[in-house]
C-alpha cells in the first residue's frame, strides 16, 4: 500500500459547499475535495480489507442523479460489494462544510438495516462499551448531526436504534467527527491516523452488520 499520500484537508475543500448552484458547486467539488476522497479510497480500502477479513471496495460519491440541488456533503464509501455500497454494510469518510466525518453502518436503502438495528439494540451494552464518549449515533445520513454516545444510556440507545426501523428513510450509522478548524490545522499524516483509528474502532460494528451474509 502506498503510504502517506493523503495531503490532508484545506479550507478550499470545505468552501466547495458554500458555492451556489449545482454546476458551479460540482466543478469546485471535483477540483478540490473529490481528489482527496479518491486518495482516501485508495489509501483505506486495503487497510479495511485487512481489518475486516473481507475484500473491501471504495466508492467515491458522484452525485450523478442530482439535477437541481447541489450536494451539502460528499464522501467515499467502502463496502464488500464492488458495484456499490448503498444496499450493504458500509464505512463512509467525507466532509460537510463544518467538519470531517467517519461513519459505519447501514443506510435506509439496505433491506437488512432493520435486522441490523435489532441486533444493535440486543447488543446495546457491548456497543456502548465499545464507543468512546465523543462518538456519535446517526439516524439520517443526509443531516450533519447525530446523538453523542455520552448522552445515551442503554434505554435511550435502544430507543434510538430501533426507531430507525420505523422511518422509511431511517439510517443507522455510528461515527466520529473532526471539526473543520482541526482538520485544516492538521497535516495529512495525523489526519489519516485519526481516520484509521476511527475506522478500527468502528470495525466490530461493520462485522455485526455483515452477520448473516456469509
Amino acid at each position: 500500500m502506498t503510504q502517506n499520500r493523503f495531503p490532508g484537508f484545506e479550507e478550499a475543500d470545505f468552501d466547495v459547499f458554500a458555492v451556489p448552484g449545482l454546476q458551479n458547486r460540482m466543478e469546485k467539488l471535483k477540483a478540490h475535495l473529490r481528489p482527496k476522497l479518491e486518495l482516501l479510497g485508495s489509501e483505506l480500502a486495503e487497510m479495511l480489507s485487512e481489518v475486516t477479513g473481507r475484500t473491501i471496495y471504495a466508492h467515491v460519491a458522484k452525485h450523478a442523479r442530482r439535477t437541481t440541488n447541489p450536494p451539502n456533503d460528499s464522501w467515499v464509501a467502502f463496502s464488500e460489494e464492488a458495484r456499490g455500497y448503498k444496499k450493504w454494510p458500509t464505512f463512509m469518510v467525507g466532509a460537510w462544510q463544518t467538519h470531517v466525518f467517519v461513519q459505519c453502518g447501514m443506510i435506509y436503502e439496505s433491506s437488512r438495516k432493520s435486522e441490523f438495528a435489532q441486533r444493535a439494540a440486543d447488543r446495546g451494552d457491548d456497543i456502548l462499551a465499545l464507543l468512546p464518549a465523543d462518538y456519535i449515533v446517526y439516524d439520517d445520513h443526509t443531516k450533519p448531526s447525530g446523538v453523542l454516545r455520552r448522552d445515551l444510556d442503554l434505554s435511550t440507545f435502544k430507543e434510538l436504534v430501533l426507531a430507525t426501523s420505523k422511518k422509511r428513510q431511517g439510517d443507522l450509522l455510528f461515527g466520529r467527527e473532526l471539526s473543520r478548524k482541526e482538520a485544516v490545522a492538521w497535516e495529512g499524516v495525523p489526519t489519516l491516523a485519526w481516520i484509521k483509528d476511527t475506522l478500527v474502532t468502528l470495525a466490530p460494528l461493520f462485522q455485526m452488520a455483515e452477520e448473516g451474509r456469509g
